[in-house]
């Protein structure tokens, strides 16, 4: 679509970017009251034997009536005393859209989508099938194709940086780099060097040069994360490159053109950060050029299983009661907390069917040890853990070093049984292996 279907200045809601929105389930809604529109026409007024009945005295009989025309939708007043408004115009007959604000005696009426039961689009990268996520995936989509910079805001672990990505491949550079920057990952001494790049002497252990983010991006898209926490004396100097197209390399003579698409992610209010002065005003305005919101994970509960599913390993299924306390946690740290949660209960479970204690959902909680009789306990199988480490606050990468050492030790260095046992591929085994230092 062309640029300038986008207002830089204005936030493009997902509501109001709806492709074919004319052609979707539209709901009229006023005050707690909420009427799915049909093909039928729709009569509004204060007699009974209207459609939609306004008890109020400032409203006529028949007043007005919105019915289909096409591919739309067609509001006409019906000669009412007090006239009909559409978005603060009075009007006699107006083409109306999804929301658009009708004003009917003291009455105001509003055209939104129904989302209920709408499929999301599909996007690179991007698994979705709850509805809530229908209008954002639309709007990334329409986006895409543009030239306008992105601005991706919610929560840390909604999935800004998977998004990004999709929006990457759905434009115009996708054959070029996609280079993701964390700005709140880089100390505040080489800040300027690692968005900029530098030459070599430029500092002490400058011994080459290197291009920086906008440097390894050119002709691609610089996905800039946490932009909030980019330092502010930096902030002038990214505004700068934006407008100008030009990066100077710290150490360098003269700037240097360049050709990236920014597209840039904060789980942080922004605007507030603005309007306080703790981010600069015209930066915010220069990034924000289509601002989409991803919804948390626990307002798209429909993508819980399957995002649970895809982070499984081959094999992996999960029983009835693991899906049924997956769906009632709440996931405060969203899709990142969900991909943490089933892929250390696929390492930890002794079966390829999780159950539902395997699950380490209100913190990582340590294996309880089994209590048996003293006759039989050299009958039962070793417990989990049994070297009685404490697993508590591991990572993922920490607790498969625990297991990989463990086995390592029990199969006394077999990298076959090792391998069979864990269920890693001999290959990777092996790397893992080089990276612990237990190959010889």
């Amino acid at each position: 679509m062309a640029e300038a279907a986008l207002d830089l200045d204005t936030r493009v809601t997902a509501q109001q970017a709806q492709p074919e929105a004319a052609q979707q389930p539209l709901l009229l809604c006023w005050g707690e009251n909420t009427l799915r529109l049909h093909d039928t026409p729709l009569s509004i007024g204060a007699n009974v034997a209207n459609q939609v009945v306004l008890h109020d005295r400032f409203v006529s009989n028949f007043h007005c009536r919105l019915y289909r025309q096409g591919d739309g939708w067609r509001l006409k007043d019906l000669g009412s005393t007090n006239g009909t408004t559409v978005d603060g115009l009075r009007t006699a007959e107006a083409d109306v859209e999804p929301g658009a604000r009708i004003r009917i005696g003291m009455q105001e009426l509003r055209l939104e989508p129904d989302h209920k039961g709408r499929v999301p689009p599909k996007l690179p990268g991007l698994l979705a099938k709850d509805p809530a996520l229908a209008p954002v995936l639309e709007l990334l989509k329409r986006a895409a194709p543009s030239h306008l910079p992105v601005m991706l805001l919610g929560e840390s672990g909604t999935g800004k940086e998977v998004a990004a990505r999709a929006v990457h491949e759905l434009s115009q550079r996708a054959q070029g780099p996609f280079v993701p920057l964390n700005c709140g990952a880089i100390s505040h001494e080489l800040a300027e060097a690692e968005l900029f790049g530098h030459e070599r002497g430029a500092f002490t252990g400058a011994v080459t040069s290197a291009p920086g983010a906008f440097g390894a991006a050119d002709g691609g898209t610089l996905f800039l994360d946490e932009i909030g926490d980019l330092p502010h004396s930096l902030q002038v100097k990214l505004l700068r490159a934006l407008e100008s197209n030009e990066v100077k390399p710290v150490g360098a003579a003269k700037p240097r053109s360049i050709d990236v698409r920014v597209v840039c992610a904060t789980h942080r209010n922004l605007a507030s950060a603005a309007r306080n002065g703790q981010f600069r005003e015209d930066l915010y305005y220069r990034l924000r050029g289509v601002t989409v919101e991803l919804p948390p994970l626990r307002q798209r509960p429909r993508d819980v299983l399957p995002l649970a599913e895809h982070f499984l390993p081959p094999k992996t299924t999960l029983a009835p009661d693991a899906r049924s306390a997956l769906l009632a946690h709440p996931w405060p740290g969203n899709v990142r907390e969900l991909r943490h949660v089933v892929q250390l209960a696929a390492l930890l479970s002794e079966s390829r069917v999780i159950r539902a204690h395997a699950l380490q959902l209100d913190g990582p909680r340590a294996p309880a040890p089994l209590r048996v009789c003293e006759p039989f306990a050299s009958e039962l199988p070793a417990p989990p853990n049994p070297e009685g480490v404490d697993l508590r606050g591991k990572t993922l990468g920490e607790l498969e070093e625990l297991a990989i050492r463990a086995s390592w030790k029990r199969n006394a260095g077999n990298r076959r049984a090792v391998s069979m046992e864990l269920g890693i591929a001999r290959s990777s085994l092996l790397r893992k292996l080089d990276a612990l230092g237990l190959r010889e």
